[in-house]
């Protein structure tokens, strides 16, 4: 199959998916049920803060294979900035648990959440260009949310499928793509909302747009750019974008 055959057929299938996912089934996160209500009532250990890195990377031939979104939560505790903060990283990055990445499949295979420097050389050897957006500081509500969505995907309760609205993932809930791996556990929009014409760095751009336009970020857009040589980041070609756009902050 040539290479124009299989960017139409992609095109197609990523299309047909589209208007399937309106009746697609979500895999049934506990992440997405935690009210707000609940999250404030849990109080965060005493001095402890948190940050949110949204990642994307994607090859210029834009090929769905060669795509990726994932995202990390930082904890700090201590003071902001200094050598004596203790930092420590949580990531949420979905990939078949034997790569590569297969489009096409109408199938659910198993699943791996990647670490977060393992993700970073994996994309690298595909080369794949990769951007970071954040951190961004986020309250302590949202940190549990992404806990227990890590938790969730990390329970083998749910495979992998690349376009996870058609297929076994659309009738059976038992499936999830990269994207929907971090976006289930937003309790007020559905898949259909994450559309899978957008991949790889732009799907990213949208849930760092999304995340923006929900009571979850503190200070923004100011951004906490002492984590990212603390966690090792500064040694990959990675490039830093910038959110330009409304927000809305938590409000303690």
């Amino acid at each position: 199959m040539s290479a124009l055959t299989r960017c139409g057929v992609l095109l197609l299938a990523t299309v047909s998916a589209v208007g399937c996912s309106l009746f697609a089934q979500q895999t049934p996160t506990p992440a997405s049920r935690l009210t707000r209500e609940e999250l404030a009532a849990m109080t965060p250990p005493p001095g402890e803060r948190y940050f949110l890195i949204l990642f994307g990377s994607d090859r210029p031939t834009r090929q769905p294979a060669d795509t990726h979104t994932w995202a990390t939560l930082v904890t700090v505790s201590g003071t902001l900035g200094t050598a004596e903060a203790a930092v420590a990283e949580e990531t949420i990055s979905w990939l078949p648990a034997e790569m590569p990445i297969k489009p096409l499949s109408r199938s659910v295979v198993p699943g791996r959440n990647y670490g977060l420097h393992e993700t970073i050389r994996v994309m690298l050897d595909t080369k794949q260009e990769i951007a970071l957006w954040g951190p961004y500081e986020v309250w302590h509500g949202f940190a549990q949310r992404f806990r227990v969505q890590k938790a969730f995907m990390e329970s083998g309760a749910v495979g992998y499928q690349c376009i996870d609205s058609w297929g076994e993932a659309g009738r059976t809930g038992r499936g999830c793509d990269c994207i929907h791996s971090i976006s289930d556990m937003d309790p007020e929009l559905p898949r259909s909302r994450y559309p899978l014409f957008l991949y790889g760095q732009p799907a990213t751009a949208r849930l760092v747009r999304r995340i923006m336009h929900v009571p979850a970020t503190i200070g923004v857009p100011a951004t906490h750019d002492w984590i990212v040589p603390r966690l090792g980041l500064t040694d990959f070609p990675i490039e830093k974008r910038e959110y330009r756009g409304r927000v809305v902050p938590y409000v303690r």
